[in-house]
């Protein structure tokens, strides 16, 4: 059983990847799954899996809210473990993941990381299409590797914490207090086509007039921003001359 959440893709092809390796079943956390409140079952033998993205060296809303309320039945010390996917590093996460693991009594045995394309055009620009194929090819080396020791439920730690990982206290409060969704807009380019407020797993954009609104607060993964057909959101002015990212695009 893999948990995962994915904003651009980078995760989802890491989760599919894993699971064409471990032939376990994929869930994908979104605020309908989370407002479900489902009971999951673990067989024996049978993994338990988490695939996230790393948002300013932390957890993301969205991810840390399934896991507070994740409702785990027959788990007897079977393997957990947990991928992590980033741009730069994964800070603690894993420190924060174990936490809250550990509240539900279970232990976290496989902690690792894989680097991706960064995709937070709100902060800088896109490695250029060359160098996206060089780490796309890395990584797909790093998550056979992590495949072979999930496989054989090996207890591991193989993840780039990054110098700055001290901070993640600091930047893990500065995203959960920030109000995301207050940038966003549409340029004349818009078309009105929905696949923004069909596809975003928080749930908060709305079509008004034709248009998107966002409406309260959202996980800011991204995904509205990066798969528009027209490239007609943005996000201030930064993202106004920067490309578009999505390894493939997760749908809700």
């Amino acid at each position: 059983m893999i948990f995962y959440f994915s904003g651009t893709g980078n995760s989802s092809h890491v989760a599919k990847s894993i699971a064409s390796i471990t032939d376990d079943k994929l869930i994908s956390i979104s605020k309908d799954l989370i407002e479900a409140k489902e009971r999951y079952q673990m067989d024996e033998g049978e993994n338990l899996g988490f695939v996230f993205p790393v948002y300013w060296y932390s957890l993301p809303s969205i991810v840390e809210k399934f896991l507070k309320q994740l409702n785990i039945e027959g788990y007897q010390n079977q393997y957990v473990y947990a991928i992590a996917t980033y741009g730069f590093a994964g800070g603690n996460v894993m420190k924060q993941l174990t936490g809250i693991l550990k509240e539900h009594k279970i232990p976290l045995k496989g902690k690792f990381g894989v680097k991706m394309v960064d995709n937070y055009v709100v902060g800088y620009s896109l490695a250029n299409r060359k160098k996206q194929e060089i780490i796309k090819k890395e990584a797909n080396v790093m998550i056979e590797e992590i495949g072979r020791i999930i496989t054989k439920k090996t207890q591991a730690e193989m993840i780039h914490k990054g110098k700055l990982a001290f901070v993640s206290p600091l930047t893990g409060y500065a995203y959960k207090n920030a109000k995301h969704t207050h940038k966003f807009y549409t340029t004349k380019d818009c078309n009105s086509c929905g696949l923004c407020e069909k596809n975003c797993p928080c749930n908060v954009i709305h079509l008004v007039d034709g248009k998107p609104s966002w409406e309260g607060d959202c996980t800011f993964c991204l995904r509205c921003l990066h798969s528009c057909n027209k490239t007609a959101i943005q996000y201030g002015k930064a993202t106004l001359k920067r490309e578009r990212y999505t390894y493939s695009l997760p749908i809700k």
